[in-house]
């Protein structure tokens, strides 16, 4: 069984990451959505809503499971068994900082592969921070992230 981790942040999980998810799982026999911890990053979700979140949004894959991981994606991969990261590229800068990450990647398991995945033509334009600046300037984002992410904005807006 040939099985890949898409790592991460699902902060919030967007139409593009499920979108990379979903082709991800029609090429190979697992897919492991893999939601990182970065301790340099700030988050606006906990990692429990996002685990949350990515479960019910990707509930209908049934060759995806939802994990969560602290600490260096290589040592995650080798954890699980697998040697394939698949990466969502939007544009060239994107493409620029995951090759960063993958020739870090390297340094540490050189069995480890990349399989980059060009976003879909009409989700090029979504981004995490793009629905946390539209959503804060109270715009419409249901294009962008599925009903149970706007549902949680809204509970955090009603919170706060």
């Amino acid at each position: 069984m040939k099985t890949a981790i898409y790592p991460f942040s699902g902060d919030p999980i967007t139409y593009g990451h499920i979108d990379i998810i979903t082709r991800a799982a029609g090429i190979f026999d697992h897919v492991i959505a893999a939601i990182g911890i970065n301790p340099l990053k700030q988050y606006h979700f906990t990692l429990e809503e996002r685990v949350m979140m990515a479960k019910t949004s990707l509930g209908h894959l049934p060759n995806v499971t939802i994990s969560s991981y602290e600490g260096l994606l290589a040592d995650f991969a080798r954890e699980h068994g697998t040697k394939v990261i698949v990466r969502g590229i939007r544009n060239a800068e994107d493409f620029g900082y995951e090759w960063m990450i993958h020739e870090i990647n390297d340094l540490i398991d050189h069995s480890l592969e990349t399989f980059w995945m060009p976003c879909s033509k009409d989700k090029g334009h979504i981004s995490s921070s793009a629905v946390w600046q539209l959503w804060q300037a109270h715009h419409d984002i249901a294009a962008m992230v599925p009903a149970t992410v706007i549902d949680r904005l809204e509970a955090t807006r009603r919170n706060v």
